[in-house]
């Protein structure tokens, strides 16, 4: 997930979003042959489904063999892959792989990349969510590195922000009593995320980021694999809420379901852009294009703060294609 300076402005708009789109907003559980969360909150079951789409099933290959240089600087500085037969270690002065450095790590990176595809393909049957995405998002986010960038306040393989955090205990609440139960033990929270006070929803949005932080001196390359694979867990959770606030935020916008206007694939790709720059950003893109009926539409509405969104999805569609 981005980690956006966002103006006051923006900021005011997504308080007042984190209200609207839950108060008198009713989340219900989805039924396992529903198609999945994401599906009915799309509103209509697509007649069709793109490849990059389709659910998990048992001729599913998520194996991929793309380059990825941050992978390859984070192999080499951990210790994993040993540069010594490359100038300096492999590493430019600032951090970044050499070209020496990326050819010697070659082989590893195209291991390290796919070990998570297990996990990504149970989680995503799980959560009933297409696994090519989760897979993509991940690639995007962290390229596989598990652990936390806390410049930047980005947390796990899929780079959790406060923000995430907010997004899947307010949308997901069976998760939210899980995080409340690790701190307040069975009894758990009687009340919903959103109208606890703010100390106790900083608590619980530190408990998220905790459960997915990798970073473990101890281990193999300084990085506990277990918590990537949790990692996975927590993101299926808050793709499915992104879903969720992404139908309420169309609804509020435009009066109706995302399946009145855009086609499932251009849902997906606001699902994603609402992942990454937020709820704050999409509705304000949504509200200046009128009549949202398409992403590229959309997109070209997403003002100067959140112009990433739009380069969000092509980077997730250039992990997607062969």
């Amino acid at each position: 997930m981005a980690s956006r300076a966002w103006s006051p402005v923006i900021r005011i708009l997504l308080v007042a979003l984190t209200v609207m789109t839950t108060a008198s907003w009713e989340i219900t559980s989805v039924k396992a042959d529903s198609g999945g969360t994401c599906q009915v909150a799309y509103g209509l079951t697509p007649t069709s489904i793109p490849d990059w789409l389709m659910p998990v099933s048992e001729n599913t290959n998520l194996a991929t063999a793309n380059r990825y240089d941050v992978l390859a600087a984070e192999l080499l500085s951990s210790g994993l892959v040993d540069g010594i037969t490359c100038p300096a270690q492999g590493l430019n002065p600032d951090g970044s792989a050499n070209g020496c450095g990326i050819e010697l790590t070659k082989d590893q990176v195209l291991t390290w990349q796919n070990q998570f595809d297990s996990v990504i393909l149970s989680s995503s049957q799980a959560a009933e969510l297409p696994p090519k995405v989760v897979k993509a998002v991940i690639a995007v986010e962290s390229q596989f590195w598990p652990a936390a960038n806390w410049t930047l306040g980005e947390i796990g393989l899929g780079q959790m922000t406060t923000y995430g955090a907010d997004l899947v205990l307010m949308w997901r609440p069976a998760y939210f009593q899980t995080i409340c139960r690790q701190t307040y033990g069975e009894i758990g929270c009687t009340t919903q995320y959103q109208f606890l006070d703010s100390s106790t929803q900083y608590l619980l949005r530190g408990m998220v980021l905790r459960d997915i932080e990798a970073t473990c001196p101890n281990c193999p390359g300084g990085v506990d694999l277990e918590k990537g694979n949790q990692a996975i867990r927590v993101l299926t959770e808050t793709l499915n809420a992104s879903c969720l606030q992404l139908t309420r935020i169309f609804n509020l916008a435009t009066g109706k379901q995302p399946a009145a206007f855009l086609s499932y694939d251009d849902y997906w790709r606001l699902v994603l852009a609402n992942y990454h720059a937020g709820a704050g950003c999409v509705y304000q893109a949504l509200r200046k294009t009128g009549n949202p009926n398409n992403w590229n539409s959309i997109a070209a509405n997403f003002s100067s703060g959140c112009a990433s969104g739009a380069e969000y999805i092509r980077r997730i569609e250039g992990q997607i294609k062969p």
